[in-house]
């Protein structure tokens, strides 16, 4: 495999990986700059695999890290953008379309956007066990090596949180 080939599979590693461990920051301010950080690393390694719809779907991503960055004010509160997001997300893979996979994508980012609007963490969880085969499936169909092998660690531990809380019952520290 030539070496751009391992370039573009690297950006997409790098940008799977700051994902991953971004949750891992104390502060909502750096996880929403690594988030923002990780979709521009996306849209680069998406694009030059050519699939557009991993391209679009981090640019929303974009959108969406932005709009929750301001959501102490009260115009970022609506429950407009909910329903705005998620139209955005179920017609990008329609205007990028490239195959049936597509909507796996829309479908992914659909299931997280719900994830982050709700309080409901049984659910959160859920949703996030849910999204991660979708995304899994879209990486494997688009040549994302690099960011299946983070997704299916992203599985593990999204089965092992629902798991431990949710089927365990064990209970969260505050």
């Amino acid at each position: 495999m030539p070496a751009s080939f391992w370039f573009i599979q690297l950006i997409g590693l790098v940008g799977s990986v700051i994902s991953f461990t971004s949750l891992q920051s104390g502060s909502r301010k750096k996880i929403l700059s690594l988030q923002i950080l990780c979709c521009l690393l996306w849209v680069v390694h998406y694009g030059l695999l050519g699939a557009y719809t991993g391209v679009l779907i981090n640019l929303l991503g974009l959108g969406r890290a932005a709009v929750c960055s301001f959501n102490d004010r009260p115009w970022a509160k609506s429950p407009l953008w909910l329903v705005f997001f998620l139209a955005c997300y179920a017609v990008s893979p329609l205007l990028t379309w490239d195959g049936p996979y597509c909507l796996l994508l829309g479908g992914a980012m659909m299931l997280t956007t719900v994830a982050l609007w709700i309080h409901n963490m049984r659910l959160t969880r859920l949703l996030y066990l849910l999204n991660s085969p979708l995304v899994l499936a879209y990486n494997l169909i688009a040549q994302s090596y690099s960011s299946a092998i983070i997704e299916v660690i992203a599985f593990c531990s999204f089965f092992f949180a629902v798991w431990r809380f949710d089927i365990r019952k064990q209970p969260c520290k505050s």
